[in-house]
């Protein structure tokens, strides 16, 4: 993600040709009607939905502003930083208004006087309401510190999580499973106002069930709307959309409401607990197949005789968000429902020959993890370029190891600049940012080890065996 505010893409929206064939060619498919006028429905319902929740916030003593849940265009974060951001993930955020009678803006409003990264009076709320996106390996709503003044009054970015992510193994829905279902998120501070919220839901219509509190952590925010207050910001991740057709168009229009809702009279902070992290699982581990790993780098080596293999250190990558608020240092967007072990940076490609084998353990295939993959970043910008991502990783390994009884467990992909139509090998663009990197440039491979399904948060690194990095250079 980017700092220091999200910028939204507009994404096109359904092509109208198809539509015009749907309804004048074959006729439709069975219970095909029926979808739609349940589609209908839906949007008829939360349209009432919303207009009801903003009638019984209005009842209760509450300023209600309306904003949006829209997804980011990556496209323009080459002009400060892309923040590390994961060609595997598209990213939303909640784009509110000023709190009425605001005088500092908010950081990088947009024309209709919105920003993802906003000021907040402690006892206000960003309340959503909408259907949760379709079945998917990961999705999750993270809360971040975006902003901060240093002593001398002068805004540093800092984007660090508050607070455990919101995923999809931990949200609350309407229909108790997590995909295409109604759900409300209230994220604040404050207790009083969280009561409230949730009780306007719940008069609204919405399942008591539905409702879930995203706490922006009392002793950690700086409260309030003059220019040395903190901004805050929340950030949805998506990954792995199981349904090409039913991810565009949730790209497209994730729908929703989204308000922000002030107290017409000032009163004392009731702060909301501090939220307790998710303890990570001890066990099991992948220890067992350590010595597997070192076969497969040893057939791997062997595969390219004509080139001179060297290993490439790969670190812990374990985010500190909590260093990054003390000392003010930017966090470039961690999520605490995964790891980062990543190389340093080095010059990817001296020249067109040179090629890199990520390989290791398939997280994924140990249930270490809903998903893993591996990105290549230029460090200029911290763009991430390209990305592999665990659902592919299935038979790479056997490329190497093809009578090995271990290898279903392992991966192997090959990081080029041309792959010329070999499997499991993902190019690498020459180019600038977003899209390419040129050689002789310096840039990073990283790696994410996302969401043990056992603790719902992000794998004890030492439960895994490390990703591992071979670099090849011809001879």
């Amino acid at each position: 993600m980017k700092h220091p505010s999200f910028r939204v893409s507009r994404l096109p929206l359904v092509p109208l040709v198809p539509l015009l064939l749907l309804a004048c060619g074959t006729p439709p498919e069975p219970g095909q009607d029926d979808l739609a006028d349940g589609a209908a429905d839906s949007a008829l319902d939360d349209a009432a939905l919303a207009t009801s929740l903003t009638t019984a916030l209005s009842a209760r003593g509450y300023q209600v502003q309306n904003g949006s849940f829209e997804f980011l265009d990556l496209s323009s974060c080459c002009q400060t930083t892309c923040s590390g951001n994961n060609p595997s993930s598209p990213y939303a955020a909640f784009f509110v208004p000023p709190a009425p009678g605001q005088s500092a803006p908010n950081p990088n409003p947009r024309p209709d006087g919105t920003s993802s990264s906003y000021r907040l009076r402690a006892d206000e709320a960003i309340v959503y309401l909408g259907l949760t996106a379709p079945a998917a390996a990961y999705y999750g709503f993270t809360p971040y510190l975006m902003e901060r003044s240093d002593a001398a009054g002068v805004a540093k970015p800092v984007f660090a999580s508050l607070s455990d992510t919101m995923n999809h193994l931990v949200l609350r829905t309407e229909g108790g499973t997590p995909f295409e279902q109604r759900a409300a998120i209230i994220v604040a501070a404050d207790a009083t106002t969280a009561a409230e919220a949730r009780a306007a839901l719940i008069d609204s219509g919405v399942l008591a069930s539905a409702i879930n509190v995203l706490t922006l952590d009392p002793a950690k925010g700086r409260f309030g709307l003059g220019p040395t207050a903190d901004a805050f910001g929340v950030l949805f991740r998506l990954a792995l959309v199981a349904d090409e057709a039913k991810k565009d168009a949730y790209l497209a229009n994730p729908g929703g409401t989204v308000l922000r809702i002030t107290p017409t009279l000032l009163r004392p902070l009731n702060p909301l607990p501090s939220p307790t992290p998710r303890p990570k699982a001890t066990t099991p581990t992948e220890t067992n197949l350590s010595t597997a790993v070192q076969r497969l780098s040893s057939a791997i080596t062997a595969a390219y005789p004509a080139y001179t293999a060297r290993a490439v250190t790969v670190d812990e990558g374990v985010p500190n968000p909590a260093a990054c608020i003390q000392n003010l240092t930017f966090c470039a967007g961690d999520n605490p429902d995964t790891n980062y072990p990543g190389t340093a940076p080095r010059v990817l490609f001296a020249s067109d020959d040179d090629f890199y084998i990520a390989f290791g353990v398939n997280h994924q295939a140990t249930n270490k993890t809903v998903y893993s993959n591996v990105s290549v970043y230029a460090l200029q910008k911290l763009v991430g370029l390209v990305s592999v991502a665990s659902d592919e990783y299935a038979g790479s390994a056997r490329r190497y190891l093809p009578l090995d009884p271990l290898a279903p467990t392992l991966y192997a992909w090959k990081i080029a600049r041309a792959c010329n139509g070999e499997p499991f090998c993902l190019e690498v663009p020459k180019g600038a940012c977003p899209t390419g990197i040129e050689n002789g440039a310096l840039g990073t491979l990283t790696f994410r080890t996302y969401l043990e399904p056992s603790s719902k948060t992000a794998p004890l690194i030492t439960t895994l065996v490390r990703d591992r990095v071979l670099s090849f250079k011809r001879r």
